[in-house]
């Protein structure tokens, strides 16, 4: 039997299938919403009430130390989301900009990010320098507190790659792009698939969010990612360490951020269009990849669509094939967004969808590359999302966002059935198709009570579905529907920044022929960053944070077929919290950024799987248990512009986790990891051009403490390297960026990887990413 892939199955496009589902879930969602913007009417009915307000201008002018204009720097109200780019005398001008306190960013490649603060309307046109530089400066994050804020002035550990570091350094999943960063790391399945581990915490207790929304999925199978493409990403915001305070349950381990690149502005100027493409190839499993944009603005309103696609062949470690690991995927965006002094209000559909083949431990290691598609287990992801967002200043430092997201989560899983005769084509049957179906509605409130302060008063909502068929109906049908609000401010007093806040959360989760469950939870927040000196800060965070058990945990029943093992969930499992202290050193000067973080994290109930003596079905037993846990361990970086032509960097992480009832060590802790580069980089072959070459080395250590589920690998390390140039071909904007990974293409095993059991690591790896703008 032909399987179908996502894109063609039941005959209909995927657009239009995407269309269809989220417009019929989108009239469920319109009465939540309708509900929680009518709880802020008389702020609405003011507003509309009041005059319009004056059309203010904001202008000014990008230039480097030298005095010579900076073409294309782009410019970014980082409040409204708007960004435009210098013309080639460098100057620039935003219209329509509401009377207000903001922050500005201006970024160039090949010099340091510039970050100010402007009040509208401005007395006089703005003029930013901008300094030479190897490494930009992280100069704003949005997640830490819901508003714009120095990292370095943040009590919360906090990592950002930006849109230079993801034209370059992009790979094929979320988890694999982020796993650079200090104290982060995947749980992977092949290339394709990979879970974000951040300080030994991963699935359910890492929560991963889009445009500052969650993403809901089951965050049960090793074998599932975040439905979640970096290609669409502008920047990638990490918070390593709890903010339930801010995002509710699941932010246990961390919060990732996946910000898309601002909708184009005309602020007006004339309307255009611009296109740009991107092709790459990956050597390794043959995978070729395509992504295509166009994008435009006309008087208030900007657009954008994009698509990629990418398709690859079995990967190959150095000693064989791996069956069974290709995989395809087509993910697309939509976005629309009107301006006006009023603010903004966005809409984007966004589509992931795959088909990911998955490796079992009984497949052989090798063989004839022409079998790669006669049989196998293989994950077929749909996951669709509708985002409509409202943005309003109010005057000064007052603003209210309004958010709402339908989103429809879709995964299958097929098996071939056994078949006496290998010559004829196997029959593939669904062992089992999940649905999840959820409406988030937010409401926030920015201001400043006092001078030297910044809040965010807010308010979340979500209403969710599951639906479960296929021949293993491993969970029942279940509804999980929650409320939160919160408060966090922050206050600046000479040299130092306190944040603090408080939330309140309530989720109701309730299961067919089960009875339905309430978990309840007040979780708090305080924190300082004290700088010292110029340049050197010393931080300090205690805060708690906490998660409802999982339906898996609580109702999981049946064979889990990838890993072997037939699971059993606890109905009367308690809610999961935690207690965390975390503490830091960040140094910022010119030529050196170096940031050390070391952090204990205190578990009650903390929710773990164990093996049991049991036999279902041929399966081991497995059930699911709650003990007190405690994880503790350190992370740094370290970044040193040796000339304004060489740069050395260097990272590492530990982390210790431990079960107190059992007294051994909690399963996946990630070993210690230790990684040191070199760039030389600089204005190539012209002054309009930057290019980079580099490498690196990468030293895992072998696990140092076992727990009984886990598997033993040696240590391994790995050399990698890196090069590009990016500027004007054709009079064309243009990039071209190659990576090699694992050089030497060593034998090893990563003991972060589901197939370490029973395969190798892939070999090396060549990756070349080609892009040009039209």
């Amino acid at each position: 039997m032909t399987v179908p892939t996502p894109w063609t199955m039941r005959g209909t496009p995927p657009a239009v299938r995407a269309v269809r589902r989220l417009a019929h879930f989108g009239l469920r969602l319109f009465g939540l919403a309708h509900f929680g913007l009518a709880l802020f009417s008389p702020a609405f009915a003011s507003l509309a009430a009041a005059p319009l307000a004056a059309q203010q201008r904001l202008t000014g002018a990008v230039i480097s130390e030298s005095g010579t204009p900076i073409e294309d720097a782009r410019v970014l109200l980082v409040e409204m989301d708007r960004a435009i780019s210098t013309d080639a005398e460098g100057r620039f001008s935003l219209t329509s900009v509401a009377d207000g306190a903001y922050t500005l960013q201006v970024s160039r490649f090949g010099f340091r990010t510039a970050v100010i603060s402007v009040t509208v309307p401005s007395a006089a046109s703005l003029r930013v320098t901008l300094a030479a530089a190897a490494f930009p400066l992280d100069p704003v994050n949005v997640t830490i507190a819901r508003s714009p804020l120095n990292p370095q002035a943040s009590p919360l550990p906090t990592s950002v790659l930006d849109a230079q570091d993801l034209a370059r350094d992009r790979s094929e999943s979320l988890a694999r792009t982020i796993e650079k960063l200090p104290g982060v790391r995947n749980l992977s399945t092949g290339q394709e698939i990979g879970k974000p581990i951040i300080r030994g915490l991963s699935g359910a207790r890492v929560l991963v969010l889009s445009q500052g929304m969650r993403l809901e999925d089951y965050s049960w199978s090793d074998e599932d990612g975040p439905a979640v493409d970096a290609a669409m990403a502008d920047r990638i915001e990490v918070i390593r360490g709890p903010a339930s305070v801010l995002y509710g349950a699941d932010a246990v381990g961390g919060v990732v951020n996946i910000v898309p690149r601002p909708l184009p502005d005309a602020s007006g100027g004339a309307g255009f269009t611009k296109t740009d493409a991107e092709l790459s190839f990956a050597s390794n499993n043959k995978e070729t990849g395509a992504v295509l944009r166009a994008e435009g603005a006309s008087g208030p309103w900007g657009w954008r669509v994009m698509g990629n696609g990418r398709v690859a062949e079995a990967l190959h470690t150095p000693l064989a094939e791996l069956e069974n690991t290709g995989f395809g995927a087509v993910n697309a965006e939509g976005a629309l967004v009107r301006r006006g002094t009023w603010g903004t209000f966005t809409a984007r559909v966004v589509h992931n969808g795959g088909e990911f083949k998955l490796l079992e431990e009984d497949a052989p290691p090798g063989g004839d590359a022409g079998m790669e598609e006669e049989g196998g287990p293989e994950r077929k992801l749909m996951d669709d999302r509708l985002q409509l967002l409202g943005n309003f200043p109010l005057g000064g430092a007052t603003r209210l966002e309004t958010r709402v997201q339908a989103q429809r989560h879709n995964i299958i899983e097929m098996e071939d059935l056994p078949n006496a005769d290998p010559h004829q084509p196997k029959t593939e049957v669904e062992a089992f198709n999940l649905t999840l179906s959820t409406g988030l509605g937010e409401v926030l409130l920015h201001h400043a009570l006092i001078p030297g302060s910044a809040g965010t008063i807010g308010a979340t909502g979500k209403l969710q579905s599951s639906a479960t068929s296929g021949a293993l109906e491993i969970i029942p049908g279940a509804s999980n529907n929650a409320a939160g609000a919160f408060v966090l401010e922050r206050y600046e007093t000479g040299p130092v920044t306190l944040l603090g806040g408080a939330r309140a959360d309530v989720v109701n989760i309730g299961a067919d022929g089960q009875t339905s469950r309430s978990f309840k939870a007040l979780t708090w927040s305080a924190g300082a960053a004290w700088d010292l000196l110029d340049g050197l800060t010393l931080t300090g965070n205690v805060g708690t944070a906490w998660r409802a058990p999982t339906l898996f945990e609580l109702y999981a029943e049946g064979p889990r077929l990838g890993e072997g093992r037939y699971e059993i969930g606890r109905g009367d499992l308690e809610a999961e919290t935690s207690l965390n202290l975390d503490a830091g050193l960040r140094v910022r000067v010119d030529r050196l950024h170096l940031e050390v973080s070391t952090y204990q994290n205190n578990f009650t109930d903390f929710l773990y799987i164990q093996p049991t003596a049991e036999v279902r079905d041929g399966y081991q037993v497995y059930r699911y248990q709650q003990a007190e846990a405690v994880l503790h361990g350190a992370e740094g970086s370290v970044q040193i512009e040796v000339t304004p032509m060489l740069s050395v960097t260097g990272r590492g992480d530990y982390v210790y986790g431990q079960n107190q009832a059992r007294d051994e060590p909690l399963p996946l802790m990630p070993p210690v990891r230790a990684v040191g580069g070199a760039e030389v980089h600089g204005a190539w072959p012209s002054s309009e051009s930057w290019a980079y070459v580099g490498g690196e080395v990468e030293y895992v250590a072998a696990p140092a403490r076992l727990n009984p589920l886990d598997y033993d690998v040696d240590a391994y390390s790995l050399i990698n390297a890196h090069a590009g140039v990016r500027g004007t071909w054709m009079g064309r904007e243009s990039s071209v960026d190659l990576q090699v990974r694992n050089l030497m293409s060593v034998e090893y095993k990563d003991f972060l990887s589901r197939y370490k059991r029973f395969a190798l690591n892939p070999g090396r790896d060549v990756v070349l990413r080609l892009r040009m703008a039209f």
